[in-house]
């Protein structure tokens, strides 16, 4: 990996897509690796079952299955795929159950699930979970406040070095010179591309570059690589 040097250390400007080599299919528990990705799926069974209520207990059904089976022969492909028809099956499964509660058959025929909603659904939670990566980062080394650098940049786009360097020392209590702080964004771009990075190998079968930036363009997210070195 190239580095360059500023007063604060080394400065990464480009991004390993295969650094990490962990796949879903290699979790040791379905369930608890299913976890991380409750926001979404339970974000789209509302829109399938339109209730809370409802998708939780058809959340309630899929962590059960996935507690005594696993992923099963379901182990391949991309997660998003697999939690897809995952959705797809425990929503019906809750139906079911609703139906036989009522009296009245379930009508699995009235599921709608939109893909293209799935994916913008799919594609913020990778990016959230980018976000906490990098803030856990600074948490870590509070004076390379990568963090704190990239939200300011995010939520203040057209903000200056020094309007910058103010929003960094409210969040973080670093100071920074407008200089360093100017040294300091691509690293901070380059750190939560990386975790980005290493958020979709874990959501494919078997990552390799090639795939992984497959699945960058797949979701949208290629403008959080842009400039850097891949």
């Amino acid at each position: 990996m190239d580095t360059q040097t500023s007063s604060l250390g080394p400065k990464r400007s480009t991004v390993n897509l295969v650094r990490s080599s962990h796949s879903w299919t290699e979790a040791d528990s379905a369930a608890g690796f299913v976890l991380r990705y409750l926001a979404p799926m339970r974000r789209q069974l509302v829109a399938v079952l339109g209730s809370e209520t409802e998708a939780d207990q058809a959340l309630r059904i899929l962590l059960n299955h996935l507690v005594s089976a696993g992923f099963g022969e379901h182990r391949n492909g991309r997660l998003r795929d697999f939690l897809l028809r995952a959705v797809r099956s425990c929503a019906k499964a809750r139906l079911n159950e609703l139906g036989r509660q009522s009296g009245e058959p379930g009508k699995p025929s009235g599921i709608n699930l939109s893909s293209k909603e799935w994916i913008i659904r799919w594609r913020e939670c990778l990016l959230q979970r980018a976000w906490r990566a990098l803030e856990r980062t600074e948490h870590q080394d509070p004076q390379r406040p990568l963090y704190s650098v990239l939200l300011a940049r995010s939520t203040h786009p057209k903000a200056d070095l020094t309007e910058l360097c103010a929003a960094v020392k409210k969040r973080s209590g670093v100071e920074l010179t407008p200089a360093e702080l100017d040294a300091m964004k691509m690293e901070a771009k380059a750190a939560f591309a990386q975790l980005l990075a290493d958020e979709v190998v874990e959501t494919l079968e078997h990552p390799d570059k090639a795939s992984v930036q497959t699945e960058i363009k797949s979701l949208g997210i290629g403008s959080a690589f842009a400039g850097l070195g891949v």
